[in-house]
C-alpha cells in the first residue's frame, strides 16, 4: 500500500460564508415564488377539471331543457321520451288511474313533469354497482305525485278521459301589455310610448 497524503482543503476566502448564505437566501426567494405561480396554475387547472367534469359544464343548457331545444335535439329528446312513457303504460298502467293517457305530448307541463320523472328514474336506476334505495325513493317520492299530478290538474290530462282537450285558454296573451309600464316602474323611468 502506498502512503497517501491528502493536502488540506484551501479555506474560503473572508466573507464567503455570507455570500454563500446570500446565494441561499436567492435560492429560496426564487422557489417561493416559483412554488406561488405553480400553485396559482394547479388551482387553475384543478377549476378546469371540474368544469369539464361537471355535466353538463355549468354554463352549458343541460340537454333535457325544453327551453333551449329545437329541432332534431327536440325530437331525439321527445322520441327518448315517448319509449320511456310508453315502458311506463305498459309496466304500470293497468288502469285508466295509473296510466298516462296518449295525448300527453300535447300537454307542455305534462311534457316537463314526465321528462324530470324520466330523469329522476335514470339517476335511480343506473350508475349503481351495490344496491340502493334510490328507486323505492323515486317511487315514492317522484312517480306516483307526479302521476296523480299530471292526471288530476287542469294543466294535466285530467279533462282528456276520451280525447285531447287544450286546458289553455287562447284568448290570453302570456304577458300582457302593462308589462312595459311594470318594467319602467321597477326601474324608476318613465314607460316608453309604443
Amino acid at each position: 500500500m502506498t502512503d497517501e497524503t491528502h493536502e488540506p482543503l484551501p479555506s474560503a476566502p473572508e466573507g464567503g460564508e455570507m455570500l454563500a448564505a446570500e446565494g441561499i437566501e436567492e435560492v429560496l426567494v426564487e422557489h417561493e415564488e416559483r412554488l406561488t405561480v405553480l400553485q396559482g396554475s394547479v388551482e387553475a387547472m384543478g377549476q378546469a377539471v371540474e368544469d369539464l367534469l361537471a355535466s353538463p359544464p355549468k354554463k352549458t343548457p343541460a340537454p333535457w331543457n325544453w327551453k333551449e331545444l329545437d329541432g332534431e335535439k327536440s325530437v331525439a329528446l321527445m322520441e327518448a321520451l315517448r319509449e320511456w312513457v310508453d315502458w311506463i303504460n305498459d309496466r304500470y298502467g293497468v288502469s285508466d288511474s295509473s296510466r298516462i293517457y296518449g295525448c300527453w305530448y300535447r300537454h307542455a307541463p305534462v311534457v316537463e313533469e314526465l321528462t324530470a320523472a324520466w330523469l329522476s328514474w335514470r339517476a335511480a336506476n343506473y350508475g349503481h354497482k351495490d344496491p340502493v334505495t334510490d328507486p323505492a325513493s323515486w317511487h315514492r317520492d317522484i312517480f306516483w305525485p307526479m302521476l296523480e299530478r299530471i292526471a288530476s290538474k287542469p294543466w294535466g290530462l285530467s279533462n282528456c278521459h276520451t280525447e285531447h282537450v287544450d286546458p289553455r285558454p287562447s284568448f290570453r296573451d302570456s304577458t300582457d301589455d302593462k308589462f312595459t309600464e311594470f318594467l319602467a316602474e321597477l326601474g324608476g323611468k318613465e314607460p316608453a310610448t309604443a
